[in-house]
């Protein structure tokens, strides 16, 4: 069994996977890392710990001495590189490139040959482009729905009905309709508009890219989105650890494309 971690901004989540037939066993989050302590079982030995992480080291490197001290495991940890898994990064500092939008593009290299566009909805939205060849051809990084709405209330005096759900691409008749009907807008007309160049970009210009949604407002994003070719994969963060940090039981593989 292998034991995954996805560090985001807002949560840890974390999942055990059966590596013989890619079934998720369990699977949970925390808010820290004393969460994620409580959470996962220490009776459930993995056999691999691998992890993909946007905070500080100091918390990747508590959750490794934690893995090692309950299981005498190294934790294996994800690295933005300059080509994996049939995906090419074009960052100048390859570094730079968040390892959480590297590793959902490599997952969804391993789910379509196609040009692609990947779209991670947390804390902040970021939509990346993918062509036929695994050429990153760059992305956007904006706020996400509920930082929008919070930069509202905090520079405006607009105070937003919690849990508000009568959604809508349309025009708001009330401040919260207004407020998050155009959220949604905004998100989903930057998302069509991407997916519209990239459609121009290809050598065809007739088949639609394949738009692959993840993140907490993936569902909402991808039933908004009026276009063909759509797949949310809840785990695609996850997913793309299998490729940068690859496991046999003979040790890490470190082979890489």
């Amino acid at each position: 069994m292998i034991l995954e971690f996805d560090a985001g901004n807002s949560c840890i989540k974390w999942r055990h996977l059966d590596p013989t037939n890619s079934v998720v066993e369990a699977e949970g989050s925390a808010v820290d890392v004393n969460g994620l302590m409580a959470a996962v079982i220490p009776e459930r030995r993995p056999e691999f710990v691998r992890i993909c992480s946007v905070r500080g080291g100091a918390e990747v490197d508590e959750i490794s001495s934690w893995i090692k001290g309950v299981w005498d495991l190294e934790l294996h940890v994800a690295e933005v590189s300059r080509g994996c898994g049939g995906v090419s990064n074009h960052y100048s500092d390859t570094g730079k490139l968040g390892i959480d939008r590297w590793l959902a593009m490599l997952a969804a290299r391993q789910r379509s040959s196609e040009p692609c566009v990947v779209v991670d909805s947390g804390t902040a939205i970021t939509i990346d482009v993918l062509d036929a060849q695994g050429s990153h051809g760059g992305g956007f990084i904006l706020p996400g729905l509920r930082l929008m709405r919070e930069s509202l209330e905090a520079g405006t005096g607009i105070r937003l009905t919690t849990g508000y759900s009568l959604l809508s691409l349309q025009p708001g008749h009330s401040t919260d309709a207004a407020v998050y009907n155009g959220t949604l807008s905004c998100l989903v007309a930057i998302i069509e508009s991407v997916a519209d160049s990239v459609l121009q970009a290809s050598a065809s210009q007739t088949v639609a890219p394949r738009l692959f949604f993840t993140g907490g407002d993936a569902e909402l994003l991808a039933e908004s989105t009026s276009l063909p070719g759509i797949e949310v994969v809840a785990g695609l963060v996850l997913d793309g650890l299998a490729v940068a940090c690859p496991y046999s039981r003979a040790g890490l593989d470190t082979e890489t494309d």
